[in-house]
């Protein structure tokens, strides 16, 4: 029979399994679309670049739907850059599977001959640990990213 203790502890593993799966999935789908919109527009711009150059009687229409895309263009690099899709879905990821280990140790302790209550305290205190650390880890990223771009050069 399980403890309340024991449930308690898998339940949060497992809320928090599921939280950075669903987050780190979301943030991979949303990098690869942006990187594929990168992609789509860059290869359009080419081709109408080079029809502009192929159909002269056309070059304005053809320059003002390039300068369009171009902007475009920059605003989903922008966004990308901003958001940090790649950077959040490979952190994302990395504590999904570290969580997972866990609760999969979580298991094996649990059926060992071990005291419950030291594998429960154990377990619970690495989760926190993993937890406030991914949390420091992204958030001090951040600030030194930000730092970095706010602070002026010192390169001449």
């Amino acid at each position: 029979m399980t403890s309340e203790r024991e449930k308690f502890v898998s339940d949060e593993i497992e809320k928090k399994i599921t939280d950075f799966k669903r987050d780190s999935d979301k943030h991979k789908n949303l990098h690869r679309s942006l990187r594929y919109g990168s992609f789509f527009l860059t290869a359009m711009l080419s081709i109408l670049s080079g029809m502009a150059l192929y159909y002269p009687e056309y070059s304005t229409t053809f320059n003002a739907t390039i300068l369009a895309l171009g902007a475009i263009a920059g605003f989903v690099a922008s966004f990308e850059g901003i958001r940090k899709a790649d950077e959040l879905w490979i952190h994302e990821r990395t504590i999904f599977y570290e969580l997972s280990d866990l609760q999969r140790e979580l298991q094996y302790r649990l059926l060992s001959r071990e005291n419950n209550d030291d594998v429960l305290d154990d377990i619970f205190s690495r989760l926190q640990t993993i937890l406030t650390n991914s949390g420091e880890k992204w958030s001090g990223g951040i600030v030194r990213a930000k730092e970095r771009l706010s602070s002026p050069s010192t390169d001449d």
